[in-house]
């Protein structure tokens, strides 16, 4: 596959709202593009591959099977990406979990009487819980899945992304939620709190930082966005409806 002279986009979860949009998006702005899928989910990633091919015919669209919370499936999955490219234009990291979100109703009735409770109904500071895991092999589930396992993809696409020859921009899906208050250096897996998911994409927003301050100038840059208010597969399972009404849920 001839990857030298077009723009290689890799999407990380290609999520039925936010994911499919935005790859319609890309294609319908250029159909020359070589677009890959990266899911965990192989089954949902072919729907979409057709889904994209019934609008866009012509369109290059490749599936690529990425667990972003297991280490070994990024490994294997970096590896099988630079066998079939030499290029990466654009790396959108969108997957993400949030286990058995729970409403702590007593922060929440504590924090309707506090000057904290515009910020607390616009992002779920401090009310917003949930119950995390650990990995096979040591990892704070939320922590693996929402930042290390995006962290290593980068790192191993590294040469990928830093090429003198053109500009590559690796985008994170942060949140309102992503608050310093649930953050600690001292406790970067969040082990030993309730907001591993707060935890998490402020984590992110701080590694988004520093990979401009080291790769800028290498061609590589990076950026947060958040995909605002809606209602996904985040919470919608398992969460309790409170939870969808808040700009929480990516």
């Amino acid at each position: 596959m001839d990857a030298n002279c077009r723009k290689t986009p890799m999407k990380k979860k290609l999520h039925p709202g936010i994911g499919l949009a935005l790859c319609v998006r890309l294609l319908s702005q250029d159909g020359q593009l070589q677009l890959c899928l990266a899911c965990r989910r192989m089954q949902r990633a072919e729907a979409a591959r057709q889904a994209l091919l019934v609008s866009h015919p012509r369109a290059q669209v490749t599936l690529l099977h990425l667990d972003v919370g297991n280490m070994r499936s990024v490994l294997r999955a970096a590896e099988e990406f630079k066998l079939k490219y030499n290029r990466l234009d654009y790396l959108y990291l969108n997957a993400g979990i949030m286990p058995n979100p729970r409403v702590d109703h007593k922060a929440f009735y504590k924090g309707l009487f506090s000057s904290n409770v515009v910020c607390m109904f616009a992002t779920g500071e401090g009310i917003l819980t949930q119950e995390d895991k650990v990995t096979p092999i040591g990892l704070q589930e939320v922590f693996a899945t929402n930042l290390f396992g995006h962290f290593l993809l980068v790192k191993e696409l590294e040469h990928l992304l830093c090429q003198m020859d053109h500009n590559s921009l690796v985008i994170w899906t942060s949140s309102s939620n992503a608050q310093r208050s649930a953050f600690s250096l001292d406790d970067i897996q969040h082990q030993k709190s309730r907001e591993p998911y707060s935890s998490s994409k402020y984590a992110s927003d701080l590694l988004s930082l520093a990979l401009n301050r080291h790769y800028n100038n290498q061609g590589l840059y990076s950026s947060v966005i958040c995909p605002g208010k809606g209602t996904g597969a985040l919470t919608v399972s398992d969460g309790p409806q409170f939870s969808s009404d808040l700009d929480i849920l990516q």
